[in-house]
């Protein structure tokens, strides 16, 4: 019987792979954790390596500098969160609801998220936003447009209740200015901005998206 051929040199061993994506996820939660818990000045890559257990060589090794730990945090969280809103929006029940109703529920997920993450979204989206590379500024933005995906195809399923001239532009407009509006009361202290009340926040989004698409 001839014998089995040996493995290549080259080959990655299955322990050391699993190994290896335990170490990065590692390393990228605990730089999540820095940027909710201390800013992006405060998430260095030696406090980031405490808090995954690890050296800094190894931090180093997958890394080479804070930028670039940064860029895999950003696109990790909104990879994951673009996944859980198209398992959400999958949901068969949404498609019986009115267009108010589905878009009272979006806002108030929106705010919800934004208050449970604030000084991380924070963190991430200004980091984006003050970013110059113009490649990452522009896988950000994919990112982000992906995201809003799902939500327009819900809205423009129900194209018939929107009065606006244009429903699928004014559907993608009408909810960057609403997450626009959120930002600034719930992330960002804006100077000139006036604040929303807590309790008013919701109807008050709900209000100005249904208006602007025209909805009765």
């Amino acid at each position: 019987m001839p014998r089995p051929p040996k493995p290549s040199p080259d080959a990655p061993h299955p322990v050391s792979q699993q190994r290896s994506r335990e170490t990065l996820d590692r390393l990228l939660t605990a730089a999540e954790d820095a940027l909710r818990e201390e800013g992006p000045d405060g998430a260095t890559l030696r406090g980031i390596a405490e808090r995954a257990g690890v050296s800094v060589g190894i931090v180093y090794r997958r890394f080479p500098d804070k930028d670039t730990i940064l860029r895999a945090v950003y696109i990790r969280f909104f990879e994951r969160t673009t996944t859980l809103n198209a398992a959400n929006l999958a949901s068969s029940h949404l498609a019986q609801i009115s267009v108010q109703t589905l878009a009272r529920r979006l806002i108030e997920g929106m705010v919800a998220g934004y208050r449970a993450n604030r000084s991380l979204l924070r963190s991430l989206i200004l980091y984006a936003r003050t970013h110059d590379d113009a490649d990452f500024k522009r896988r950000a933005a994919a990112l982000n447009a992906a995201a809003l995906d799902g939500i327009v195809a819900l809205f423009a399923a129900r194209a018939s209740e929107i009065h606006h001239p244009n429903p699928a532009a004014a559907i993608r407009f009408g909810l960057r200015a609403v997450a626009s509006t959120l930002q600034d009361n719930l992330l960002f202290d804006t100077p000139g901005v006036d604040q929303v009340d807590r309790d008013a926040l919701v109807p008050e989004a709900t209000r100005l998206f249904l208006r602007y698409l025209g909805v009765d």
